[in-house]
């Protein structure tokens, strides 16, 4: 069954990258998942109502799993709720054509109400999130170091600094000896557009960088 092969290729797909997940260091929830997945879609693909039942545990286990790691943040839970939701709502429309489903409409009516629990429980946390505030009147100890803002003797971005100020502070080059500068260095890169200036207009965002004999554009 189509639902069936979807369910295992995600499976395949969340194992393969939760073990490595795993093996870095990280939560082995995906490895879990995906094995849980996998199941339940050769489950499916053989036509057994076990695999509904498999996809269900799996299914819970997400919740419990991310309310454990996220608590009631809605941000965190997308993860784990949304995703599995959708599946879940797959899975239960393929109960009528499975076999060893003779309690099909019960579940489906249980699987339907248990959606619309957890998607109101999820709408109720985002709504009951506390709204930002006003800000305090003493913030100087939590302002982030504003040095990068300002270009010093290096270039890091294109317009100088990350506020684009386009501005150096350097002093050597000043309005009075600003007319004896000399070219040195010029660079051809070939790729000015062809035809009329004026309908294409053309403008190398770059920052040269020379080092040595050789000229870095990025």
């Amino acid at each position: 069954m189509i639902v069936g092969a979807i369910l295992a290729c995600i499976g395949l797909v969340l194992m393969m990258g939760g073990v490595w997940l795993a093996a870095l260091g990280g939560s082995p929830y995906y490895a879990v998942a995906g094995i849980g997945l996998g199941i339940a879609g050769l489950l499916l693909i053989r036509g057994r109502a076990a695999g509904v039942w498999v996809y269900v545990a799996t299914w819970l286990l997400s919740l419990i799993w991310g309310l454990a790691e996220a608590g009631l943040d809605g941000w965190g839970l997308i993860p784990f709720a949304v995703g599995p939701t959708v599946l879940l709502i797959l899975v239960l429309l393929t109960l009528p054509v499975l076999r060893g489903s003779s309690w099909r409409w019960p579940i489906v009516a249980a699987g339907a109400a248990t959606v619309a629990i957890v998607l109101g429980g999820f709408v109720i946390s985002r709504v009951n999130q506390p709204t930002a505030g006003a800000m305090p009147g003493v913030i100087a100890s939590t302002v982030a170091d504003p040095s990068p803002l300002h270009a010093g003797t290096d270039w890091p971005a294109y317009g100088g600094s990350y506020a684009a100020q386009r501005y150096s502070p350097l002093g050597q080059i000043t309005p009075e000896n600003a007319g004896r500068l000399r070219r040195a260095w010029i660079y051809h890169t070939g790729d000015m557009p062809k035809g009329d200036p004026e309908k294409s207009k053309y403008g190398a965002e770059t920052t040269p960088l020379k080092v040595g004999d050789t000229l870095y554009l990025c």
